[in-house]
């Protein structure tokens, strides 16, 4: 899981990467903002999943605690 910054509204969200054991196969993949709805496309072996971030998550984003999820 990562974290994204919506190009459009500038808001932190979480993205994570499901990918699919098909070789060969990848193709872009749409990444939707879940506050704007503003989607970007980006190269994927399956899908992409993108959420919101806890209030707590977003004061530890914006204060440089938190950068990426394991």
């Amino acid at each position: 899981m990562a974290i994204e910054k919506c190009q459009s509204c500038e808001k932190p969200f979480k993205v994570w990467e499901h990918n699919l054991p098909m070789p060969g196969t990848k193709e872009k993949e749409p990444i939707t903002c879940p506050y704007c709805g503003y989607t970007i496309e980006r190269t994927s072996n399956g899908w992409w999943h993108a959420s919101d971030l806890s209030e707590q998550e977003q004061r530890d984003y914006l204060s440089g605690k938190l950068t990426d999820f394991e």
